[in-house]
């Protein structure tokens, strides 16, 4: 259907551990409300697309496994595509650009939590030092579910300084696992379908697929990095993380509270919307204070979960789109689905938040049980010399 062109069907994997134990019939209409209301007004509508709910029936989903197991990495082969769920969410394709010169190339980064608590309820040492990023490489490693420890750390991509920045992403680069991924013209090109890359394998597919000038060979890149570095987007991201404001070392001996009340929490996406407030000095006592700690956790749970999707082509009209060109003349195309930014140092570009679906309070338990998981894991090779002592990775 050419009416469907530049959109994208987003349906709903057959995953326990993702929705909380929880198998819904229609599990949209949270998500919807809850992106609208909870999600739109602190990120703002350029970077989160609009939505549209459709139905889908049992044939089309059985098509849609049968089609895309072969490509999906082993590991990720066990959950299917819901086959009781007969709906899915028609939204913009963010590895597109409409109008936009093949080729165009995406980025889909998975940031992870970009700060290092300093909460006084943090007790566990090793928190205050390292990222949650890096200290969970080494449990996952323990368990098999990587290769080897990525050094990415995401404090350093959000942290606006363009050499850090870059560092994160040349990191990214050298080991993706499931944070870094690569389209070209709407096709996944790297990592590998078992979710294997590194930086000589994807500047041997820009080659390949001829997307940059050949003089400069990193340039994309390049141009990735100043747009985080441009934009807004990790820092608001970064704001709804920081709703985590006592860790869940405080938050969960709250919320087991609550239940012992008999008292229901207002799930995320009914309520008002909650907005950026000053640091709390004290743990709440009042009933309604700690409903709204637990659901102010929860809210930063997906913006700790979410991903960036960033799709950019150069400028035909610039010959020398190469040239490291000054930004001094970006200009910013609005249409009611998204926003493209032309202009930018050669280069057009549009970028978008998705998965950002609300965490549901289930998961709770699992929250404080693998955030002690890994803080333990990690103390103990710390201690015995195996990892390294640099902080704030």
């Amino acid at each position: 259907d050419d009416g469907l062109k530049g959109f994208v069907l987003r349906l709903r994997k057959n995953n326990p551990k993702v929705s909380g134990g929880k198998r819904m019939l229609d599990p949209w209409d949270e998500t919807t409300e809850f992106t609208e209301k909870m999600i739109l007004p602190l990120l703002g509508r350029r970077f989160v697309h609009p939505t549209t709910k459709v139905q889908v029936g049992p044939k089309f989903i059985a098509a849609v496994n049968s089609n895309i197991t072969e490509s999906r990495p082993m590991a990720r082969r066990k959950h299917l595509v819901d086959d009781k769920v007969f709906f899915g969410l028609l939204m913009v394709d963010s590895t597109s650009i409409p109008g936009g010169n093949s080729p165009i190339v995406c980025f889909e980064i998975k940031t992870k939590c970009g700060f290092i608590p300093t909460s006084e309820w943090v007790t566990k040492a090793v928190k205050k030092k390292y990222s949650r990023y890096h200290m969970h490489q080494f449990l996952k490693l323990s368990q098999g579910k990587i290769q080897s420890i990525s050094n990415y750390s995401p404090p350093d991509l959000f942290s606006k300084d363009p050499e850090r920045v870059s560092h994160a992403l040349r990191c990214l680069q050298e080991s993706p696992q499931n944070n870094f991924r690569m389209f070209i013209d709407g096709q996944l090109v790297f990592p590998d379908k078992d979710g294997h890359g590194n930086r000589l394998s994807l500047l041997k597919i820009f080659e390949d697929a001829k997307v940059q000038n050949p003089n400069i060979s990193d340039r994309i890149l390049d141009i990735l990095g100043k747009i985080l570095v441009h934009e807004p987007l990790l820092d608001n991201i970064l704001m709804l993380q920081k709703f985590d404001e006592a860790d869940i070392e405080a938050v969960w001996p709250i919320y087991q509270e609550i239940l012992r009340r008999g008292e229901n929490i207002t799930p995320l996406w009914r309520g008002d919307t909650m907005y950026p407030r000053p640091p709390i000095s004290k743990l709440p006592e009042n009933p309604s204070d700690q409903h709204e700690l637990v659901r102010r956790f929860l809210l930063a749970c997906t913006a700790k979960d979410c991903s960036v999707m960033i799709a950019m082509h150069p400028d035909c009209k610039n010959e020398d789109y190469g040239q490291n060109k000054n930004n001094d003349q970006v200009s910013v195309n609005k249409s009611n689905t998204k926003a493209d930014v032309n202009g930018f140092h050669g280069y057009s570009y549009s970028a978008a938040v998705v998965d950002l679906d609300p965490k549901p309070l289930t998961k709770m338990q699992r929250y404080y049980e693998l955030d002690a998981e890994i803080a333990d894991y990690f103390s103990k090779h710390i201690q015995s010399g195996q990892c390294s002592s640099n902080t704030n990775k």
